[in-house]
Protein backbone atom coordinates (compact mmCIF):
# COMPACT_ATOMS: atom_id res chain seq x y z
CA UNK A 1 0.00 0.00 0.00
CA UNK A 2 1.58 3.29 -1.28
CA UNK A 3 0.81 6.48 0.76
CA UNK A 4 0.54 10.06 -1.40
CA UNK A 5 0.79 13.11 0.66
CA UNK A 6 -0.85 15.66 -1.47
CA UNK A 7 0.61 19.48 -0.81
CA UNK A 8 -1.71 22.34 -1.68
CA UNK A 9 -0.26 25.86 -1.64
CA UNK A 10 -2.74 28.63 -0.59
CA UNK A 11 -1.44 32.30 -2.55
CA UNK A 12 -0.48 34.96 -0.02
CA UNK A 13 -3.45 37.28 0.15
CA UNK A 14 -1.98 41.35 0.37
CA UNK A 15 -3.25 41.40 4.16
CA UNK A 16 -0.58 38.58 5.06
CA UNK A 17 2.35 39.90 2.97
CA UNK A 18 1.30 43.09 4.78
CA UNK A 19 1.77 41.65 7.97
CA UNK A 20 4.63 39.81 7.34
CA UNK A 21 6.54 43.16 5.94
CA UNK A 22 5.55 44.96 9.12
CA UNK A 23 6.99 42.10 11.27
CA UNK A 24 10.45 42.26 9.04
CA UNK A 25 10.73 45.72 9.20
CA UNK A 26 10.00 45.92 13.21
CA UNK A 27 12.62 43.66 13.55
CA UNK A 28 15.47 45.29 11.49
CA UNK A 29 14.41 48.15 13.49
CA UNK A 30 14.87 46.96 17.02
CA UNK A 31 18.15 45.30 16.01
CA UNK A 32 19.44 48.01 14.50
CA UNK A 33 20.95 51.19 16.14
CA UNK A 34 20.94 54.50 14.62
CA UNK A 35 20.76 58.41 15.49
CA UNK A 36 19.69 61.24 13.91
CA UNK A 37 21.02 64.54 15.54
CA UNK A 38 18.96 67.86 15.23
CA UNK A 39 22.43 69.63 16.52
CA UNK A 40 23.29 72.22 14.44
CA UNK A 41 25.86 75.59 15.01
CA UNK A 42 23.65 78.62 15.94
CA UNK A 43 26.93 80.83 15.97
CA UNK A 44 30.58 80.97 15.28
CA UNK A 45 32.73 83.71 16.48
CA UNK A 46 36.62 84.46 16.10
CA UNK A 47 37.64 86.44 19.29
CA UNK A 48 40.34 87.47 21.79
CA UNK A 49 38.68 86.66 24.65
CA UNK A 50 35.92 84.21 25.88
CA UNK A 51 33.75 84.92 29.29
CA UNK A 52 30.64 83.06 30.29
CA UNK A 53 29.91 81.43 27.44
CA UNK A 54 30.95 84.62 25.51
CA UNK A 55 33.05 86.05 22.82
CA UNK A 56 34.61 88.46 24.61
CA UNK A 57 36.43 91.04 21.85
CA UNK A 58 34.80 89.55 18.30
CA UNK A 59 37.13 90.09 15.56
CA UNK A 60 38.72 88.35 12.06
CA UNK A 61 41.77 90.15 12.75
CA UNK A 62 43.95 89.89 15.43
CA UNK A 63 47.12 91.72 16.66
CA UNK A 64 51.08 89.05 16.58
CA UNK A 65 50.90 89.65 20.17
CA UNK A 66 47.23 87.95 20.93
CA UNK A 67 48.85 84.63 21.96
CA UNK A 68 45.47 83.02 22.09
CA UNK A 69 42.46 83.17 19.57
CA UNK A 70 39.19 82.04 20.67
CA UNK A 71 36.64 80.00 18.77
CA UNK A 72 33.58 80.41 20.93
CA UNK A 73 31.02 77.81 19.16
CA UNK A 74 27.16 78.10 19.99
CA UNK A 75 25.12 74.89 18.73
CA UNK A 76 20.94 74.62 18.57
CA UNK A 77 19.50 71.28 19.97
CA UNK A 78 22.46 69.61 20.76
CA UNK A 79 22.32 66.28 22.50
CA UNK A 80 24.34 65.24 25.30
CA UNK A 81 27.52 64.17 23.86
CA UNK A 82 27.30 66.24 19.97
CA UNK A 83 31.28 66.58 19.36
CA UNK A 84 32.60 70.09 17.80
CA UNK A 85 35.99 70.29 16.53
CA UNK A 86 37.82 72.68 14.61
CA UNK A 87 41.01 72.51 12.63
CA UNK A 88 43.77 75.68 12.36
CA UNK A 89 45.49 76.11 9.38
CA UNK A 90 48.12 78.79 7.61
CA UNK A 91 46.90 80.03 4.42
CA UNK A 92 49.72 82.38 3.79
CA UNK A 93 51.47 83.14 6.95
CA UNK A 94 55.28 83.72 7.78
CA UNK A 95 56.61 82.04 4.73
CA UNK A 96 54.10 78.70 5.28
CA UNK A 97 51.18 78.37 3.02
CA UNK A 98 48.68 75.57 3.53
CA UNK A 99 49.76 74.17 6.28
CA UNK A 100 48.01 72.41 9.65
CA UNK A 101 48.77 74.27 13.16
CA UNK A 102 46.27 72.10 15.11
CA UNK A 103 43.53 71.24 16.21
CA UNK A 104 41.32 71.18 19.35
CA UNK A 105 37.71 69.50 19.94
CA UNK A 106 34.86 69.44 22.78
CA UNK A 107 31.94 67.64 23.75
CA UNK A 108 28.76 69.17 24.94
CA UNK A 109 27.15 67.38 28.02
CA UNK A 110 24.52 68.17 30.62
CA UNK A 111 22.46 70.66 28.07
CA UNK A 112 25.64 72.58 27.31
CA UNK A 113 25.12 74.91 24.21
CA UNK A 114 28.87 76.27 23.88
CA UNK A 115 32.18 75.49 23.77
CA UNK A 116 35.56 77.41 23.43
CA UNK A 117 38.16 76.16 21.09
CA UNK A 118 41.73 78.03 21.36
CA UNK A 119 45.03 78.45 19.25
CA UNK A 120 47.41 79.44 21.35
CA UNK A 121 51.26 80.45 20.68
CA UNK A 122 54.30 81.31 23.10
CA UNK A 123 55.77 83.43 20.46
CA UNK A 124 53.90 86.00 18.15
CA UNK A 125 52.12 85.49 15.25
CA UNK A 126 53.49 85.52 11.85
CA UNK A 127 51.50 87.93 9.77
CA UNK A 128 49.43 86.63 7.54
CA UNK A 129 46.59 85.04 6.68
CA UNK A 130 44.87 81.82 8.52
CA UNK A 131 41.66 79.99 8.32
CA UNK A 132 39.73 77.48 10.54
CA UNK A 133 37.77 74.51 9.68
CA UNK A 134 34.70 74.09 11.86
CA UNK A 135 33.25 70.89 12.57
CA UNK A 136 29.80 69.49 13.61
CA UNK A 137 29.67 65.85 15.10
CA UNK A 138 33.03 64.74 12.78
CA UNK A 139 31.16 67.16 9.83
CA UNK A 140 32.58 70.04 8.01
CA UNK A 141 30.05 72.74 8.92
CA UNK A 142 31.87 76.10 7.65
CA UNK A 143 35.65 77.82 6.98
CA UNK A 144 36.06 80.96 9.08
CA UNK A 145 39.05 82.97 7.52
CA UNK A 146 41.28 85.43 9.32
CA UNK A 147 44.14 87.31 9.39
CA UNK A 148 47.33 88.74 12.05
CA UNK A 149 47.88 92.01 11.27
Amino acid sequence: MQASIEVRRTPATPALLLVGAAAACWLLLCTCSFAVSTAHISSAQLARGYSQGKAVNPTTTFRPSDRVIHLVVVVGNAPDDTKVGATWYTIDAGGSQNETLDSASGTLKNGEDHVDLTLSNTANWPRGKYKVDLMLDDKRDRTIDFEVR
